[in-house]
């Protein structure tokens, strides 16, 4: 006797190790969102950083002072980076920079002549506060 087609326990045999494979594929998705999610914040801070230490590096040394607040309403660079970091629709992150100068720990010249920038940009997500530094030295010298 030839048998033709599937039994009744083989189909819900075959739809539970479908629906099992499809469980498990879509518990990976939210899990990888977040981590593409982090890394775009990760990487809008590096680029705030940045452009805070490229505006500090294009002016002139004698406008650096000790523990001065970064403006973010420049036209620049930055002000750009900021605007575009705040409008990304449902995210609404936050990311505030620090800029702090002082003369540099590494050296025995005056502050007048060498001194250290360091740039924190700092951000919350999902309750956990976030943070980047970059660290500068900065010289007036003529190169």
């Amino acid at each position: 006797m030839k048998r033709r087609g599937m039994t009744l326990v083989e189909v819900i045999f075959t739809a539970s190790l479908v629906a099992v494979a499809f469980m498990v594929l879509l518990s990976i998705f939210p899990t990888a969102m977040f981590s593409v999610r982090q890394t775009e914040h990760r990487l809008t801070a590096n680029n705030i950083a940045q452009a805070v230490l490229d505006e500090c590096r294009s002016g002139p040394f004698s406008h650096l002072k000790t523990d001065q607040d970064v403006d973010t309403t420049t036209p620049g660079a930055l002000g750009d980076i900021l605007r575009r970091s705040d409008q990304k629709g449902d995210d609404k992150m936050v990311f505030v920079p620090t800029l702090k100068v002082r003369a540099s720990p590494t050296s025995t010249a005056p502050r007048t002549t060498l001194c250290q920038l360091t740039v924190e940009v700092a951000w919350r997500e999902r309750g956990q506060a976030y943070q980047v530094t970059r660290v500068l030295q900065l010289s007036s010298l003529n190169r």
